[in-house]
């Protein structure tokens, strides 16, 4: 019975060689999600651009001495103690410094970067995700501008206009600035998303549209 074989395999050269070859699986391209990031995208950005028209709007116009008052009332409401004088000052300074100007320039920008890349999002584009981020790239930058140089300037007049809603307004701002930067990630990296966008990045992609 020793010298019995219970069984025996003979296993061919080409057999022992092979590897085994997974089957690729095609990617569908889901379209809803540059689409509705896109949607997300142009609204985000057309308050992006009303923000940047603000300021500049605020540069180019003159404030008078009841606009002032009426502003310190405001001020006072917020808990800021300033006279009239103080706020036509404060309010000289920031223009000389064309802080309103380039502040708002750079919101207009990245706004209308945020907007072209929502509507190539929209049509389902690539570039729409690059622009997307350059606008979004571009936004967070004027944020940690303006709120750098206002500290300069109003620490060289020695008047400040900072009160705590100041930190939650800014606070909302980042965290829009954030989404801003993060939605347009999904339909370049997610894989369902970037199926749908044109050119296909895959070629497994190209193969599974001409399949369909």
């Amino acid at each position: 019975m020793g010298d019995d074989k219970l069984g025996t395999m003979i296993l061919s050269s080409n057999n022992l060689n092979s590897s085994l070859v997974m089957p690729e699986i095609p990617i569908r391209p889901n379209p809803s999600i540059p689409r509705t990031i896109g949607i997300f995208l142009i609204l985000g950005s057309l308050v992006v651009i009303f923000d940047g028209g603000g300021s500049l709007a605020t540069h180019f116009s003159e404030l008078s001495e009841a606009g002032a008052a009426n502003q310190v009332e405001l001020m006072k409401m917020l808990g800021v103690d300033i006279s009239v004088e103080e706020m036509i000052q404060w309010d000289s300074e920031f223009k000389n410094s064309n802080y309103h100007l380039i502040t708002g320039l750079i919101k207009v920008s990245a706004g209308i970067l945020l907007f072209i890349g929502g509507v190539q999002l929209l049509l389902k584009k690539y570039l729409g995700g690059i622009f997307s981020l350059s606008g979004g790239g571009l936004w967070f930058l004027s944020q940690v501008i303006s709120i750098y140089w206002a500290t300069i300037i109003e620490d060289r007049i020695g008047i400040s206009l900072a009160t705590q809603w100041d930190l939650a307004a800014t606070a909302m701002c980042f965290i829009c600035n954030l989404f801003c930067l993060i939605l347009p990630l999904i339909p370049m990296f997610g894989p369902a998303g970037r199926a749908a966008l044109t050119p296909p990045l895959n070629p497994k992609i190209a193969i599974f549209s001409e399949e369909e």
